[in-house]
């Protein structure tokens, strides 16, 4: 019930002012006359909201099964998908891009706000993941940012590797050299290799590489394609953390539709450092952020449209 008290020079006008207040169902409670006039008291019936139901927990949430459809069409089994959205916040009417940036911030490793952080890297992972474009866009980033990276590689077997990278380079007044037995560490400029393309489930092949790893003592970074198997790249990331990988670069995510694999790596706690988004040289390479990959996986689900990592 709502009370409220009116004044008026007469009984018409309190009762106006009444019905115009708190409507035709109002009731007068009490009437009192002064010199004033009159002072009216009336009260109007107010719907009480059930308290019950306002805390009640919500049984479920749309944004959850939008979320969870998403990952399902990227591939992602129940057991992952089950596992992110329990990291999730339980609330019911949230977006599903604020639900999934949120069960993705605490969930996987993001990198810091400010620029990549300098230093010797050695790019590995599987053949034809792109890692010697990275590496020249790693290269013309740090050039753009006024020094000048020493670039070396390591995969010389491979016919033309080095001059494929010579190529992607001298437009940038670099000149790559082949990795010496020195470790390139020690240099105050940044040191970018690019290693061999290894398959990670040959023996011969992963000794041969963690020899390079020591050797080089640069941080072993991995080049990752996006649109793999979730399964096949879960296997593959955790080989490549056993030389010592933390960080990870994803490449192709213009010609992938399906990012489960991506996300099954990082379930290892790899961090999703850097994404190329497009094949040009010329386009850097982006920082990935937790609201982005939920706009990214949601828009390539076909839930909405996204715009980048």
């Amino acid at each position: 019930m709502r009370l409220r008290i009116f004044e008026a020079p007469t009984m018409q006008e309190a009762l106006a002012r009444m019905r115009a207040a708190l409507g035709p169902e109002a009731v007068i409670v009490a009437t009192r006359e002064d010199a004033g006039g009159i002072r009216l008291t009336a009260a109007a019936d107010t719907l009480e909201p059930d308290l019950d139901q306002l805390l009640a927990r919500p049984a479920s949430s749309p944004a959850r099964e939008v979320v969870r459809a998403a990952l399902h069409r990227h591939g992602l089994d129940e057991t992952r998908c089950a596992a992110l959205l329990a990291a999730a916040p339980n609330v019911g009417a949230l977006d599903p891009s604020v639900l999934l940036a949120e069960a993705l911030a605490r969930r996987y490793r993001f990198p810091p706000d400010g620029p990549p952080p300098a230093g010797a890297l050695l790019l590995i992972g599987p053949p034809g993941a792109s890692k010697t474009a990275v590496v020249a866009r790693l290269a013309a980033a740090a050039r753009l940012a006024g020094e000048t990276p020493e670039v070396l590689s390591a995969d010389l077997e491979r016919v033309g590797g080095l001059d494929q990278l010579r190529g992607l380079l001298t437009p940038l007044g670099l000149e790559p050299r082949p990795l010496g037995e020195t470790p390139p560490v020690g240099t105050r400029r940044p040191v970018l290799v690019d290693g061999p393309g290894v398959n990670p489930f040959r023996r011969d092949e992963m000794v041969a590489l963690s020899a390079l790893v020591r050797r080089s003592g640069c941080e072993p970074v991995l080049v990752l394609p996006a649109g793999l198997d979730p399964e096949d790249c879960a296997e593959l990331a955790a080989n490549f953390q056993v030389m010592g990988v933390r960080r990870m670069i994803t490449t192709r995510l213009d010609a992938a539709r399906r990012l489960g694999g991506i996300l099954a790596a990082a379930e290892l706690g790899l961090e999703l450092a850097m994404a190329a988004t497009s094949p040009l040289i010329g386009k850097p390479l982006l920082p990935w952020s937790a609201a982005g990959l939920a706009r990214l996986l949601l828009a390539r689900a076909g839930d909405r449209p996204g715009d980048g990592p």
